[in-house]
C-alpha cells in the first residue's frame, strides 16, 4: 500500500438541463475509490464551485462523503472568497457534511486587490479562529498573488488545525523554503510538473485536476515512485506530461477541457457539460482535441476510448 497520497480536484457532474447529476456524480467518484485516490470536492476551477448554489454545495459534499469516506480521503476545496466571513460560512457547509479537510485560499484578488502581509495574516486569523476543523491552506498564484513562504509557515505554526499546504504553480525553491520554515509536521502537496524533484525533497503527495480523466495512471505513477522502478516511472511521468501539455491549451478554464474529455470518453456525467460562464467548445475544436488526445496513445486513454467505441489512430 502506498504511503504517498494523490488528491484530485474533482469535476462536478451536471445533467443536460444543467441540474446536479447525483447519480453520475456517485459513479464518477467511485472511479477514485477504485484507483485509491483522494478527492477535493467543489473546487472553484475544475469543480465549478462558484456556479453551485448553497443547496448544491451541501449535496456535493454529502454525496462525496457517502461514496468516499473511510475508503479514500474526502476533502472540500471551497472557491476563494473576498471576505473571511464568506469563507467561514462556506467552510462550515463542508464541515457539517462530514468532509475530512477543508482547503482555504487567501482572500480573492477581486478588482486587482492584493492583500498586504498584515491583511493576509489577519484574514487567516479570523477564518482559523472560527474553523477548528482540519484545514489545508493554499498559496495558489491563480487567485492573483503569491504570499511569501514565511507567511504560510507562520500560519501553519500558529494554528494546529492546519494539516496540509497545497501548492500549485510554484517552483522547487518555494517548496524548499516553505518546508524549511514550517516548524512542525504539516503535509505538503505538489502538482505533477517537477514532482520527481519535490517528492524526493519530501512532498506528501500530488494534487491536480488531471486525475479526473486518468486516475489509474496517476496511481501507477506514485506506486512506481515508491517501488523504486525508475525506468518505468520515467515513462509514466513522460506520458502524464504529454497529457498535461495537450490539455494545457484549455487550462485557463479547466472545466472546458475536463467536460470535453469526459464527453468524448463517455465518462459519467460527460453529457451534461459545463455551467455558465463556461461554454463547451465548438464541434470542430472538440474534434481536433479528440484527435490529439487519442494520438497520445496513453494506455488508460486507449482503454477508455475503446470502451467508448472510438477508433484509435494507427
Amino acid at each position: 500500500m502506498s504511503n504517498l497520497t494523490l488528491l484530485c480536484r474533482n469535476a462536478t457532474t451536471f445533467t443536460k438541463s444543467e441540474g446536479l447529476d447525483e447519480e453520475a456524480f456517485r459513479e464518477f467518484l467511485q472511479r477514485f475509490v477504485d484507483a485509491r485516490l483522494g478527492v477535493y470536492l467543489a473546487s472553484g476551477g475544475s469543480g465549478e464551485g462558484h456556479a453551485l448554489s448553497r443547496d448544491e454545495l451541501r449535496r456535493v459534499y454529502k454525496i462525496g462523503v457517502e461514496v468516499c469516506k473511510g475508503k479514500v480521503p474526502v476533502n472540500a476545496n471551497p472557491p476563494e472568497q473576498h471576505t473571511a466571513q464568506a469563507t467561514i460560512e462556506h467552510a462550515k457547509l463542508a464541515v457539517e457534511a462530514g468532509v475530512e479537510v477543508v482547503n482555504v485560499y487567501g482572500p480573492a484578488s477581486l478588482h486587482g486587490y492584493r492583500p498586504t502581509d498584515a491583511e493576509f495574516t489577519g484574514y487567516f486569523d479570523e477564518v482559523l479562529g472560527a474553523i477548528k476543523h482540519p484545514v489545508a491552506i493554499a498559496p495558489n498564484p491563480v487567485i492573483g498573488y503569491t504570499p511569501r513562504p514565511a507567511l504560510i509557515a507562520g500560519i501553519c505554526d500558529r494554528f494546529s488545525q492546519v494539516v496540509a499546504v497545497n501548492l500549485s504553480g510554484l517552483d522547487d525553491t518555494y517548496f524548499i523554503d516553505l518546508k524549511d520554515l514550517i516548524k512542525r509536521d504539516v503535509g505538503i502537496y505538489v502538482p505533477l510538473p517537477g514532482s520527481l524533484h519535490t517528492l524526493a525533497l519530501g512532498a506528501t503527495g500530488l494534487l491536480n485536476p488531471e486525475a479526473n480523466i486518468i486516475p489509474k495512471t496517476f496511481r501507477r505513477y506514485l506506486d512506481l515512485y515508491e517501488s523504486g522502478d525508475f525506468d518505468a516511472l520515467g515513462r509514466v511521468y513522460a506520458d502524464l506530461q504529454r497529457f498535461n501539455r495537450h490539455v494545457g491549451k484549455w487550462h485557463s478554464g479547466s472545466p472546458r477541457w475536463l467536460k470535453m474529455t469526459m464527453k468524448v470518453l463517455k465518462l459519467p456525467g460527460g453529457e451534461g457539460g459545463v455551467r455558465l460562464p463556461y461554454l463547451m467548445p465548438e464541434d470542430d475544436e472538440a474534434e481536433s482535441f479528440t484527435d490529439g488526445l487519442l494520438r497520445l496513445r496513453l494506455p488508460e486513454i486507449d482503454e477508455l476510448a475503446g470502451a467508448a467505441g472510438l477508433h484509435l489512430p494507427a
